[in-house]
């Protein structure tokens, strides 16, 4: 795309996530179940859910705003939307449950696909 091409383009500044919930989450504390929060992150910025206790399938419902660098392919890595499910430990270090990755950059390229997912 030339610079003339890409002045005359929109690209977007932010984008607003959502976390509604995790499925299918394997249960890493007593009682078979977790205490699961969410790690949003974009770039260096992060943002976590509250914890949802004593659950197998957390529902959340929590977002937040993050701003975006200048969308280009040398930029795909900061252009990138990491969502990570954690296991609140009561002793020692958080467990890892699950995580997405959802690239930005080709779903803003992607004109066919729903941008509310």
């Amino acid at each position: 795309m030339s610079l003339a091409d890409q002045s005359q383009t929109w690209f977007p500044t932010s984008v607003q996530v959502t976390v509604h919930q995790a499925r299918n989450l394997r249960p890493k504390g007593k009682n078979g179940t977790n205490d699961a929060y969410a790690i949003m992150q974009v770039a260096k910025d992060k943002f976590s859910t509250s914890v949802s206790e004593k659950c197998i399938a957390p529902v959340w419902k929590e977002e937040a705003s993050f701003d975006l660098p200048l969308f280009h392919p040398g930029n795909a890595d900061r252009c990138t939307l990491h969502i990570i499910v954690m296991h609140r430990a009561q002793v020692g270090l958080d467990k890892f449950l699950g995580q997405a990755v959802v690239n930005l950059l080709n779903l803003h390229d992607n004109k066919s696909s729903k941008k509310t997912e």
